[in-house]
């Protein structure tokens, strides 16, 4: 991994860091390449690193009732995380997985916690993304329990075509989750996920083909959605 891969996956705290800083973050990085299906960390591990993804696309999961995991989160190049249960002097309470080929920087959490006494830049950046990341769970956690399945699902398709795109198409999207991942996603069960895909393509919403969906009326999503 060189450093301008490093500093573009770090790309909303690089600039935050010193030169010096920088370089430090440079020579403590350990690279971590993932296959498809790798745990990145797993539940009640120790918090040591902070992750960024540089390639590739992973899911945070976490345990459910009966052994049933649900996807709280999905992370894209650029994203950085598992800084929050450091921060909270815990061990992880979810865990994350690699969903296609994937290469991670893994700057070691004592290295930030260093950086955050010295540089009020950083700090501030950490207590905001936590905070923004509260709010959006506490938002998730009103839609995944109060929105019928239509919606809940509408929601996550437009969910991952913000976040992912579209190939070049214009109109399928850009990641390729199985069923029983949209249907965690969806907070649902598989069977349901599958019934209500196939009647967003019978309505002409979507279309689908294997694991890739292609987004034939984004706006028809965007009303089911809002309708809850």
């Amino acid at each position: 991994m060189t450093e301008q891969e490093l500093a573009k996956g770090l790309k909303d705290i690089w600039d935050l860091l010193t030169e010096p800083q920088q370089q430090a973050v440079v020579a403590n990085m350990v690279s971590l390449p993932c296959s498809k299906g790798d745990y990145i960390y797993h539940n009640e591990e120790e918090s040591v690193y902070l992750y960024c993804m540089i390639r590739g696309c992973a899911k945070l999961e976490k345990f459910g009732i009966g052994g049933r995991n649900q996807i709280m989160r999905m992370f894209q190049p650029g994203d950085i995380f598992g800084f929050r249960s450091y921060f909270a002097l815990q061990e992880h309470t979810t865990e994350v997985v690699a969903i296609e080929n994937s290469l991670l920087a893994c700057i070691p959490m004592t290295l930030i916690e260093r950086l955050c006494f010295v540089n009020a830049d950083l700090a501030m950046y950490f207590v905001r993304s936590l905070a923004v990341e509260l709010g959006n769970s506490d938002q998730r956690t009103v839609d995944l329990t109060q929105k019928h399945i239509r919606a809940r699902l509408a929601d996550s398709l437009i969910f991952l075509s913000d976040k992912y795109g579209y190939e070049s198409d214009g109109i399928t999207l850009n990641i390729y989750l199985s069923r029983e991942e949209l249907a965690s996603l969806s907070n649902m069960t598989t069977s349901n996920a599958i019934r209500t895909l196939a009647s967003f393509c019978t309505e002409g919403i979507i279309s689908t083909d294997g694991r890739r969906i292609k987004v034939l009326d984004l706006m028809r999503l965007k009303h089911i959605n809002a309708q809850g």
